[in-house]
C-alpha cells in the first residue's frame, strides 16, 4: 500500500507516544496481548489501552479479532517498519547520550546463539565488567535465526551467531573459526578407530540441534554435499543436552569443539575423524547496517575480537 495514495496529506497527527509504538511492535510480534504485556512489563488492560490510543491517533484499526486470534490489519502491517525506525532512532539517541558519559554509565543488549553464548561470550562479559563495572550487560541466548531477528527488530544492539541466515539489512563481521567434530561415547565402535569414512555414517542414529540452529544448518549442508543423509532420532535445543544424549548411548552427533573440550579431556566423549570431511564455520558478529554502535558496544566487540 502506498500511504500517500490513501490518506489526506493535510491530516495532522499529534506526536506519537514512543511507548505506544513499543507496545504496538510487541503485540505485532506475538499477536497476543498477554504475551506482549509480559515482554513490555505491562498488564494486559494497559496494553489494550495503549493500542486503542495509537489507533485513535492514526484513525485506523491496527489489529482485528479473527475468532480467538489477533491479526494485523493492513494499516498495522504498514506501520511496522516505521515504528521500528522510530524505536531504533530512540535507541541510537540513548547510546549517543551514553557516549557523552564515556564508559561510566550505560547498558548493552547482546544476543548470542547457543555455542558462543554458552562457551565464549561469558568470558568476554567478565573481562568487560572488570574494566567497566557500571555498564549493564543484558545477554540473551537464542538460536541464530532468533538472534538475527532480534538484531533486525532492535531488541539487541548486536549479536554473536554461528551462521548468517537472514537478509541484507544485517551486517555480518567474521569473528572466530569454529570446527564441528563428530562425537561418540567411549564404548562406541567408532571410538576405537583412527577415522571413519563418510558412508559409514549412513547407518548411524544422529542427534541434531533444533531447526533454526546455525550448527544444524552447517552440518546438514556439509553432509548433503558429501552424499550423506542422516537419520535423526532426536532434536535438542542446546549443546549440553546433545552431549548428555550421546553419553547415554542414544546416538552420535556433530558439535562445536568449543562446546566439548572438557568432555574430550575427561574422555567421557570421543571425537572421531571423518575421512575427507572437515566441517568448519565462521562465527560472526551481526548488527543492523543502519545501527549506530556506541562506544560501549564498540569496546565490547573489540574485546571479543581479541579472542582471535
Amino acid at each position: 500500500m502506498n500511504c500517500s495514495d490513501s490518506y489526506d496529506s493535510d491530516l495532522q497527527w499529534s506526536v506519537m507516544d514512543v511507548r505506544n509504538l513499543e507496545v504496538f511492535l510487541s503485540v505485532a510480534k506475538h499477536l497476543n496481548f498477554t504475551r506482549a504485556g509480559e515482554e513490555v512489563n505491562l498488564a494486559q488492560p494497559s496494553v489494550s489501552m495503549r493500542i486503542r490510543q495509537l489507533e485513535n491517533e492514526v484513525g485506523l484499526k491496527l489489529f482485528e479479532q479473527l475468532g480467538k486470534k489477533v491479526a494485523l490489519t493492513e494499516a498495522g502491517v504498514s506501520l511496522i517498519p516505521y515504528a521500528r525506525r522510530v524505536m531504533a532512532a530512540v535507541e541510537d539517541a540513548r547510546q549517543c547520550i551514553q557516549e557523552l558519559q564515556g564508559l561510566e554509565r550505560g547498558s548493552l543488549r547482546i544476543g548470542a546463539s547457543t555455542t558462543p553464548g554458552m562457551y565464549l561470550i561469558p568470558g568476554v562479559v567478565a573481562s568487560f565488567k572488570r574494566q567497566h563495572p557500571n555498564i549493564e550487560i543484558h545477554l540473551r541466548i537464542k538460536d541464530t535465526q532468533q538472534v538475527e531477528a532480534g538484531v533486525l527488530n532492535n531488541e539487541f544492539d548486536f549479536g554473536f551467531v554461528g551462521g548468517h541466515l537472514i537478509g541484507d539489512e544485517v551486517a555480518a563481521l567474521p569473528w572466530l573459526t569454529d570446527q564441528l567434530v563428530l562425537i561418540v561415547p567411549p564404548d562406541h565402535s567408532f571410538a576405537r578407530q583412527k577415522s571413519v569414512k563418510p558412508n559409514h555414517l549412513k547407518k548411524q542414529k544422529f542427534i541434531l540441534r533444533e531447526v533454526g540452529s546455525g550448527t544444524r544448518a552447517t552440518i546438514v549442508n556439509y553432509l548433503q554435499s558429501s552424499g550423506v543423509t542422516m537419520e535423526p532420532i532426536m532434536e535438542m535445543e542446546n549443546p549440553e543436552s546433545v552431549k548428555k544424549a550421546v553419553q547415554s548411548g542414544l546416538g552420535i552427533a556433530f558439535i562445536s569443539r568449543f562446546a566439548v573440550e572438557t568432555e574430550l579431556q575427561a574422555k567421557s566423549l570421543v571425537a572421531v575423524r571423518v575421512t575427507g570431511l572437515e566441517i568448519r564455520r565462521e562465527l560472526k558478529i551481526v548488527y543492523r547496517k543502519d545501527k549506530h554502535l556506541g562506544r560501549a558496544a564498540q569496546t565490547f566487540i573489540e574485546m571479543a575480537e581479541r579472542m582471535k
